[in-house]
């Protein structure tokens, strides 16, 4: 396979955890989005995950937003870099879907995404079998000729993985559920506290995304009935604006924080 440069192209793929059902909208937040895929895969045998976590018999969904760019540039000889004009993308599969949760469908027909244009694709379906699966999306480019390309592979480094587990709160409405605070202080440059009401205690998702939805921070937290405290540090973290969720599945309730140093 020739070599293609992710700087020069690549799929945008930017992870809305949302509750929808089959059809998707691109998120305008990536409107302006240079070529580059968000959230970043996982590091390979990583503990943690990009991708929402799953439960059986709960409906999942995850739904990506595609910016597609204009040209890449491909290694057609050793040494030798050639830019070409890009006429499309298309999505011909994903592999490695989650038992029940392993239907995709995008908001172009026949998932073929042109030249600078905004898509999106959502992952749907109700799981059926807990654990870890490694989805890997294959697309064929269009630039005159047409390429064959997988990702993760290829192109990037790394894996997606879809954690499914058995338990699920047993409501669709997670704000009802638990009550999200906004972080204390904030700004802040290094630690700040995160108040938690919790109607049903249990295993939640802490995570924490940056501007343009790459996950920097995940953990599962133990929330007791009541008022619980996360503890997050972002000594590793750039100054700037970050989304933090807590959830299960694909509900999850957002707040913004602002990292200052």
């Amino acid at each position: 396979m020739k070599k293609l440069l992710l700087a020069a192209f690549s799929l945008v793929f930017a992870l809305s955890v949302t509750n929808i059902n089959a059809q998707c909208t691109p998120d305008p937040i990536y409107d302006m989005a240079p070529a580059g895929v968000y959230p970043l895969p996982d590091t390979v045998g990583s503990p943690t995950s990009s991708l929402p976590t799953g439960y059986v018999g709960t409906p999942y969904t995850g739904v990506f937003t595609a910016v597609v760019p204009d040209s890449l540039t491909i290694e057609l000889t050793p040494g030798s870099l050639t830019t070409l004009d890009l006429v499309s993308v298309t999505v011909t599969n994903i592999t490695g879907l989650p038992p029940g949760a392993d239907t995709y469908a995008c908001d172009v027909m026949d998932c073929i995404f042109p030249d600078q244009a905004n898509g999106c694709l959502a992952i749907t379906g109700t799981p059926t079998t807990v654990g870890t699966y490694f989805p890997i999306v294959e697309a064929d480019v269009n630039v005159g000729a047409t390429l064959q390309v997988t990702f993760p592979g290829a192109l990037v480094d790394g894996e997606y993985k879809i954690f499914i587990e058995e338990e699920f709160i047993n409501t669709n409405n997670i704000a009802e559920v638990v009550g999200l605070g906004q972080n204390v202080p904030n700004p802040f440059s290094t630690f700040t506290q995160i108040d938690v009401d919790s109607k049903e205690a249990g295993q939640y998702d802490f995570k924490v995304y940056s501007l343009i939805g790459e996950m920097v921070h995940a953990e599962r937290v133990n929330l007791l009935t009541g008022n619980n405290t996360i503890q997050f540090d972002a000594t590793n973290l750039n100054s700037g604006v970050y989304f933090y969720t807590v959830g299960q599945g694909n509900s999850v309730v957002t707040k913004r924080m602002v990292v200052s140093k």
